[in-house]
């Protein structure tokens, strides 16, 4: 059957690779929290998480309380990126919040609880998307001061202009930057445990490395995203080799002899061009894998071409070999669907069993 290879020593390298860049810069290196959600951009949530168990990862972040409850037991801190978090879950599971409103149902939810709840608030700091507003943050504060069982453990946003060249970047870091200067001095004046702060990711990280940043301005931990799993997806140059980490292999299902002339598949779109074997290999975009037409030219790993159309479980080329590498790389698949590389992962079945290596 079709399975997904994880490469676990360069896995290992991407999150050295980055730590390396990061400490260049700045004389106290933030940690790494991995960030692991839909299941792990399509690698594999349970094969990652060991991985970056072994790699001493403490801090995680996770789509919702289903993928947080599943690896519960291997992490210090998981936090939930969406979603409400029950109030007997364990307590290592922190709840994002991203609204006033959802912290008011946070805190209504907790308020008979037994123990207490670690948040994160999330806050917009340029990128419009999810988080509460900067005017909003001494509302959301005014109501932490007086919740039970909830326990203002961080302090995020995200920086959406890493990857781009464009000065939003710069006044979403001094955004973020006066945020945390506020709920500091909040905390200092009422003897409140310090939340950890955090806003940026693999690339914004990295960008902001090169600009000579202080360590307060990279924060308490950096999200690695794309960058852990091989791949970043920069307008600027970053200057780091990262080494892509899954590689799609499939198995044969049959071969034929075909001579030249002969047509392949659906609506016989492929013509044989000479005689030879061809065969099929049992994945197809039934398993995520986005349906290759004569509109694109893709080839195997080995560089036999994807003979199109693509079928739900299959896929013809020109070999006889019993097992085929489809990629170790996607980024070829992405430039020919015009997308970026999160597409390609994140549409890899759950299904396909994944093997560390």
């Amino acid at each position: 059957m079709a399975y997904i290879r994880l490469d676990s020593k360069a896995f290992f390298h991407n999150l050295t690779a980055i730590t390396n860049e990061l400490s260049k810069a700045c004389p106290t290196t933030p940690n790494l929290a991995l960030v692991l959600k839909d299941n792990a951009y399509g690698h594999g949530l349970r094969q990652m998480a060991h991985l970056a168990k072994e790699a001493s990862i403490e801090s995680v972040f996770v789509k919702n309380y289903e993928e947080a409850i599943s690896i519960a037991q291997l992490f210090d801190t998981i936090t939930a990126l969406y979603g409400e978090i029950p109030p007997n879950a364990p307590s290592n599971i922190w709840a994002s919040i991203p609204s006033l409103q959802a912290l008011e149902s946070c805190i209504t939810a907790h308020k008979n609880a037994h123990q207490t709840r670690n948040i994160e608030l999330k806050i917009d700091i340029g990128m419009h998307r999810n988080g509460i507003a900067i005017n909003e943050l001494d509302s959301a504060l005014a109501q932490l001061e007086e919740a039970e069982h909830i326990k203002l453990a961080g302090v995020f946003g995200h920086n959406g202009y890493g990857d781009n060249d464009d000065e939003s970047f710069f006044t979403s870091v001094q955004a973020f930057r006066e945020i945390t200067d506020k709920v500091r001095k909040w905390c200092e004046a009422r003897n409140y445990p310090m939340p950890r702060f955090h806003s940026l990711s693999t690339s914004g990280a990295l960008r902001l490395g090169l600009h000579n940043a202080n360590g307060n301005d990279l924060g308490d931990l950096v999200r690695i995203g794309i960058g852990a799993y091989g791949y970043h997806t920069s307008e600027l140059p970053l200057h780091i080799a990262l080494k892509p980490i899954a590689s799609l292999y499939a198995q044969k299902i049959s071969s034929l002899y075909l001579k030249k002339g002969d047509k392949i598949g659906y609506g016989g779109v492929s013509v044989v061009e000479q005689d030879g074997v061809f065969s099929t290999y049992d994945v197809g975009y039934g398993d995520g894998l986005l349906r290759v037409d004569s509109r694109q030219n893709l080839t195997c790993a080995s560089g036999e071409k994807i003979l199109p159309v693509m079928s739900m479980d299959c896929f013809s080329c020109q070999s006889e070999r019993e097992e085929i590498c489809v990629f170790d790389d996607v980024r070829a698949w992405a430039k020919e669907f015009g997308t970026i590389p999160y597409m390609i992962l994140t549409h890899l079945s759950p299904a396909l069993k994944r093997v560390v290596v």
